[in-house]
């Protein structure tokens, strides 16, 4: 009889323990992949024919895909600084490359680590200052992440291409966190030029891009970077995490190969460099297999997944939390899209610009050049300016008042100025 009790007693505690863990499980992980100007059409599950990039598809299969996700600015420092805090660039205050990041603007890693997060970051950083960011494994690289060429120096006079280093890291701490909640932040620098692979990954794209060499290696190292989040993503299964782990693959901003009127592959409020890849896999809170054509912000990417982790969003970003739509709770996202933009740096007599897209037309305004306006349905490409036929019209008006409202609402005092300065110069007819 005491047998029995004893053994009913275990039991008990066996299944105090059972429920319990049930009831509080572990808090979910976090794998936060970002690259460099990576264009969309870099990511096989976007549809351009021929690009080879089978983890990144297969993330993208096992979660959402979205195809309107937009950059708060469209240059690396500023944008990456948006990513971590949830602010915009004015709001954050790094509004260049190189600009450290201030200390009063909170990062999402911050907020983890009050709540019992490891936070690592890995790779390319770019805003100078490293102390209070909330990460407690921060390794230094050659040249902040970017290595010469995109290669590291290793032993012996070796040397290893750089994503392969970050990600040996980002994996012996995913490992050594296997039993806490972690956040492993990886920054790699390609597909950024300069355009440097290792040959056989340029010679992937030999048949696809015979005569651009240019396009080859960028392609090539796209697909570099996809094997590197293969390893990544096997770690997850192989540690038994990854059904306990959010995974987000994004970039800072795309890529232009040939030049408009600028002379900069990014810094344009195009698409081209302005849209951005962003995939996201949580299973059984993000349901597999979908995309969406709603639109998304860099800004929106602290709240949102803040509230994916069963968190609230902290008050005062200048995002949204859209976890909903990624949950597949809600089916819109935002109604417009806020960019910002220096197109020439450090060269104030260039101009600022300021970008709104809803969900049909984009409007530029520029404190140097004319206004320009797009029909994204009819004319994705924007190669045709529809300012002039259109600046009176209540497709324009709407976008105005939208800009407007942005800005008050972020304390942006660009766009305000922009917004009088095109109404005088419209009325006076001086573009």
């Amino acid at each position: 009889m005491k047998r029995l009790l004893t053994i009913i007693a275990a039991s008990a505690m066996l299944l105090s323990v059972a429920v319990a863990s049930v009831e509080h499980p572990r808090q979910p992980n976090i794998l936060f992949i970002l690259t460099d100007q990576h264009r969309q059409d870099g990511v096989g599950a976007y549809g351009m024919p021929g690009i080879q990039t089978p983890y990144l598809d297969k993330l993208a299969h096992d979660g959402i895909r979205f195809d309107r996700a937009y950059v708060a600015q469209p240059v690396c420092s500023p944008n990456r600084a948006s990513i971590l805090t949830g602010l915009y660039p004015h709001s954050h205050g790094v509004v260049e490359n190189n600009v450290p990041l201030p200390p009063q603007a909170l990062t999402m890693s911050e907020m983890l680590s009050r709540l019992g997060y490891d936070c690592g970051y890995f790779g390319k950083w770019h805003l100078d200052r490293r102390d209070a960011q909330g990460f407690t494994t921060f390794p230094g690289y050659p040249r902040d992440g970017r290595g010469s060429n995109h290669y590291f120096p290793g032993k012996d006079n070796d040397r290893r291409y750089a994503v392969d280093v970050i990600t040996d890291d980002a994996i012996a701490f995913i490992k050594g966190n296997r039993d806490t909640p972690f956040y492993a932040f990886l920054a790699y620098y390609p597909p950024h030029p300069p355009y440097s692979v290792p040959k056989e990954y340029e010679e992937m794209y030999r048949d696809l891009f015979p005569k651009d060499r240019r396009r080859r290696i960028y392609y090539g190292m796209c697909t570099k970077v996809d094997q590197q989040v293969g390893r990544l993503l096997a770690t997850l299964d192989e540690l038994g995490v990854a059904e306990n782990t959010l995974v987000v693959f994004t970039s800072e901003h795309g890529h232009l190969f040939d030049h408009r009127w600028n002379d900069h592959s990014k810094r344009l409020c195009y698409d081209t460099a302005s849209r951005i890849p962003l995939l996201m896999r949580m299973p059984g809170v993000i349901p597999k297999n979908r995309s969406t054509t709603e639109m998304i912000s860099s800004v929106d990417l602290v709240p949102t997944i803040m509230s994916l982790l069963g968190q609230k969003p902290p008050a005062g970003l200048g995002g949204q939390d859209l976890s909903g739509m990624a949950r597949s709770t809600a089916t819109r996202g935002r109604d417009a899209v806020f960019i910002e933009n220096t197109p020439y740096p450090n060269q104030p007599d260039k101009g600022l610009e300021r970008c709104v897209r809803d969900r049909r037309w984009k409007l530029i305004l520029s404190t140097v050049r004319a206004p320009e306006l797009y029909d994204m349905i009819h004319d994705p490409d924007e190669l045709k300016n529809r300012w002039e036929a259109m600046k009176d019209s209540a497709e324009v008006g709407k976008l105005e008042d939208r800009l407007k409202s942005w800005a008050a609402r972020t304390g942006d005092k660009v766009a305000g100025q922009l917004l009088e300065k095109w109404h005088s110069r419209s009325s006076a007819g001086s573009y």
